[in-house]
């Protein structure tokens, strides 16, 4: 490599010309529409009989169609489905500017389509629509190393196009372009796979060809082909852009000669480089979070080839400098490693931050410098992992893990605007379902898992029931419960018939309390709790049936309400008799390590403890977290529940010291070792595990539901509950969260030995303020709220649309 690649930026670099025209700002923009009245026909490429290997597969299809109009448009529309992902044009203007999109689904049952506003892209004359569709996890090529099952799933196709022009003249008059076997068809100058990465070769780019003036008399007809789907279902949720662009703040030389790039921290997106050279000359991008001893950066082989994982090149085309970044692949990444087959004349490299784009509706900062970095970072994770689908890393596995989905929904819904998203996840949740009523552990579910008995697990795949659950809390659209509602009855009947042949309880395959400390020693990536999970999984399936009750109640299922609750009490009978040890106030199992405080946390937390065993189990787990220095012992199930249990129990104080905890195992501790993000583990074992994973940052949740103490008193917060701890040590708190009625704020500052808190409530929102009030002293409450009761240490109010401020005085 020449010296001049280790700049990150060349001095005299001349503005960059487009190599891929993904590059090329966008001019149409998006519009909603209810639906599409669809004549078009499913083009694309014939499906190989053979499958080619990975970085054999063809190119990324270029397809276009010359038209003429003869008249002046008053309104034209256009609307296109691309599998697995597309970019499209219209007279050389990109259509929209959105990336990656469709949304990953279960392809074969549910494909999403976009709809545009293009009436001022048209002309009269001579018009062409182009587009070049990328693989997705939609058309993924044979990989030797394949842990889900990519390369076989049930829908596999070569990438297939959708699309129609629907046109309304000024005379009123009316023409539509569809996808036909009148289009043609050649191949790009793409290689491109989301699991692996994307190959461009700007020798064989076709400059112009988006245009309608482009000649592709040499171009064959497409094929029309069967419909790859079932349903092809507008997307509602805002689509994934490019939202950010980073310049790196170091580079490093490693011991092979490469140049490693360092972005400063972890993201989710690819690398735009800015090049100059020989044409012919290849750049190879390696993109990964950690690095080698040898300064390389590590690339794991875990769920594919490690040698083909999160690698781009580019290929320089004609004379000049030239500006490309990847279309259709996307990466988690800190560093990125760059290589070439020759030197270069300048060259640049940024980093592109792409998510769905989301409005941000939440807010939280605290007087603690660390919590408000533990916030950020879990923000940071978060929307490198929504994208979409929600998924688990964006650099590892790349999937819709059911229960990370799950876990981490309270902190999105608080800090995103994420119904949509979620709505359309939980139909490719459903979509995933089996004729018998099996659930999978990643939606969508391409099957690898599930040939090796991986699905069913109450703690994974029953999270469908919670999920649908709590994002009917947040958002209050009672659709969610209904549309789901047949999927999540199939399944608990399921899981009824499987443990009455069990003695009552569950006993089948579960992940259990998920990345427990010490789990990641040696770069394990199998992070199974000591105690194994048949505890935590029945403990989430009673929750499920309990909370399915619920909703069949709200739904006006009385029958089914009746059943399920039937089945939750015969779980609780059984686990107490299993699992819990009424002598020592402990849940436990009979494995070596029988108890954790995940054990009697699952139990506190979703209402199974005996009344006249609950003293006992709580003062246990307070016993368990003091003898061990004031540290947590959980996994991903525990992590969740560990601060809410501690704060509704009483504990509030001793759940501020773990929150604010930096020794090992802790969020404080990730912060203490320079994360921008939050992890997959405790700590980093090795180079297989993941820096950039939300499920265990749910102390979110509490900084939010208890910290400034705003929750949902019913669905979608036409009643909201606030409830905030003041914790000592810490002088101040405060939150928003946007609701469909507006935003919620509570906002405390202790200061003089007095605590002042502001609460602000929108219109049509009734509000219950739960105030702690230490003995020896005093509330004052500004004008508009109405006392309702003093007891055990706290104040309630009521009150409805205002702002309202109370002093709380010690005597």
């Amino acid at each position: 490599m020449s010296a001049t690649v280790a700049a990150a930026a060349s001095p005299g670099v001349t503005a960059p010309v487009a190599a891929n025209p993904s590059a090329q700002p966008a001019a149409i923009a998006m519009t909603r529409s209810s639906g599409v009245d669809w004549k078009a026909k499913w083009v694309g490429r014939d499906t190989p009989k053979q499958w080619p290997q990975a970085g054999e597969q063809s190119t990324a299809p270029l397809l276009r169609r010359d038209f003429a109009l003869g008249k002046r448009v008053a309104k034209a529309q256009f609307s296109i489905v691309g599998l697995g992902y597309y970019e499209a044009w219209i007279n050389g203007l990109r259509v929209g500017d959105q990336v990656l999109d469709p949304p990953p689904s279960a392809y074969d049952k549910t494909a999403y389509s976009r709809t545009f506003d293009v009436t001022q892209s048209l002309r009269k004359g001579g018009n062409a629509i182009a587009v070049t569709l990328g693989r997705s996890y939609f058309a993924t090529p044979t990989m030797s190393k394949d842990l889900f099952g990519l390369s076989n799933a049930p829908w596999r196709a070569e990438p297939r196009l959708l699309a129609q022009l629907d046109i309304m003249f000024t005379d009123g008059t009316t023409q539509r372009v569809i996808s036909d076997g009148n289009w043609k068809i050649s191949d790009g100058p793409t290689h491109d796979s989301l699991a692996l990465g994307e190959q461009y070769d700007a020798r064989q780019a076709r400059p112009g060809w988006t245009g309608a003036s482009y000649d592709d008399s040499r171009w064959q007809h497409v094929h029309e082909q069967p419909a790859p789907t079932q349903n092809v279902v507008p997307a509602d949720m805002p689509p994934v852009r490019v939202t950010g662009t980073l310049n790196p703040v170091k580079v490093t030389k490693s011991a092979v000669g490469t140049q490693v790039y360092d972005f400063g921290g972890d993201t989710a997106g690819w690398a735009r480089i800015t090049v100059r050279g020989t044409p012919g000359t290849t750049i190879k991008l390696t993109y990964g979070e950690q690095l080698k001893s040898n300064g390389t950066v590590y690339q794991s082989g875990v769920t594919t080839t490690a040698a083909l994982t999160h690698v781009d090149s580019y290929t320089l085309g004609g004379k000049g400098t030239q500006a490309w970044e990847p279309s259709f692949t996307r990466h988690g990444f800190r560093y990125a490693e760059v290589a070439t087959s020759a030197p270069l004349a300048s060259f640049r490299i940024q980093g592109r931050v792409v998510h769905s784009d989301l409005a941000s509706t939440g807010s939280f900062r605290s007087a603690s410098k660390l919590l408000n970095t533990i916030h950020e970072n879990q923000r940071t994770s978060l929307l490198s992992n929504l994208w979409g689908i929600p998924t688990d890393t964006p650099w590892r596995d790349r999937q819709g893990w059911t229960a990370d989905g799950y876990l981490y929904l309270d902190s999105a819904s608080l800090n995103f605007g994420v119904q949509q998203l979620y709505t359309q996840w939980l139909r490719t949740w459903r979509d995933s379902q089996q004729p018998d009523g099996s659930l999978p552990v990643v939606a969508p579910d391409a099957g690898g898992l599930d040939s090796a008995g991986i699905l069913n697990d109450p703690s994974w795949s029953g999270a469908l029931i919670p999920t649908a659950w709590n994002l009917y809390q947040y958002y209050g659209s009672s659709s969610l419960l209904r549309d789901n509602y047949d999927a999540m009855v199939r399944w608990m009947d399921l899981m009824r018939g499987k443990i009455t042949k069990t003695g009552g309880l569950y006993t089948g395959f579960s992940f259990g309390d998920w990345a427990t400390p010490g789990s990641e020693a040696n770069n394990n990536i199998f992070l199974a709790p000591p105690e194994r999970s048949a505890l935590t999984a029945n403990a989430d399936l009673y929750h499920e049936a309990r909370v399915l009750a619920q909703i069949a109640k709200q739904l006006g299922h009385t029958v089914d309400a009746a059943r399920f609750t039937a089945t939750a009490n015969g779980i609780e009978t059984a686990f107490n008799a299993k699992f819990l040890d009424t002598n020592a106030g402990v849940y436990r199992t009979t494995q070596n390590v029988g108890y954790r405080q995940t054990s009697n946390l699952v139990a506190l937390a979703y209402g199974l403890v005996p009344k006249k065993n609950q003293d006992a189990v709580f003062a246990n787990l307070v016993k368990d977290i003091i003898s061990r220095g004031t540290q947590l012992n959980t996994g991903g199930i525990g992590t969740k529940l560990l601060l809410p249990v501690l704060s509704d129990h009483g504990r509030g104080d001793l759940a501020y010291a773990l929150a604010t905890q930096t020794e090992y195992p802790s969020w404080g501790n990730w912060v203490k070792n320079g994360a921008n993000t939050s992890w997959e583990t405790w700590s980093i074992g090795g180079p297989d595990q993941s820096m950039n994973h939300p499920f265990l940052g749910t102390i979110d949740d509490w900084f939010y539901g208890y910290l400034a103490g705003i929750r949902p008193a019913a669905p979608g917060y036409s009643k909201v509950l606030i409830s905030p701890l003041f914790p000592a040590g810490l002088d101040n708190a405060s939150a928003t969260v946007t609701t469909a009625y507006g935003r919620v704020t509570s906002s405390w500052k202790r200061h003089h030995g007095k605590v002042t808190l502001t609460l602000q409530i929108p219109k049509n929102t009734h509000a219950e303020f739960r105030i702690p009030t230490p003995d020896r002293s005093t509330t004052t409450a500004s004008r508009g709220a109405t006392l309702v009761k003093r007891s055990d240490g706290q104040t309630t109010y009521t009150a409805s649309t205002g702002t309202y401020a109370f002093t709380i005085s010690q005597q």
